[in-house]
């Protein structure tokens, strides 16, 4: 999946992924190991990103991603329903997020369980 954008091109998963990241303040060594690239994949991405939203500098990119709706400014929740369906409105696919797919497991069992128990109960 890519995003238009007017100055430089497309941005590419990886360039989402290191801009995600940087707006949380992550470094590149943090980057590197939470989306399981080398330091060098995310250094390059990151200045990539860069000449593709026309920033001088990584703060200035976070920004101007912001301003074109890239990025929301918003926490994004991960591991739970609410996770799950926020990527679903995103238009991204919930499955590739493990921790949400795992949380969505867990509350369709916890649903299916309260469900049971009402009906023994009746």
């Amino acid at each position: 999946m890519t995003r238009a954008l007017a100055p430089g091109g497309q941005l590419t998963e990886l360039d989402l992924a290191v801009l995600q990241h940087a707006a949380h303040g992550l470094t590149i060594a943090a980057t590197a190991r939470a989306i399981g690239k080398s330091a060098v994949a995310v250094q390059d991405a990151r200045h990539r990103l860069m000449g593709k939203l026309g920033a001088t500098t990584l703060v200035h990119a976070v920004f101007l991603a912001c301003q074109a709706g890239i990025l929301d400014g918003r926490p994004r929740r991960h591991g739970d329903h609410a996770g799950y369906e926020a990527h679903r409105r995103r238009g991204e696919d919930p499955t590739q997020c493990e921790p949400c797919r795992l949380g969505e497991r867990a509350h369709r069992q916890a649903m299916r369980n309260r469900s049971n128990a009402n009906q023994e109960a009746a």
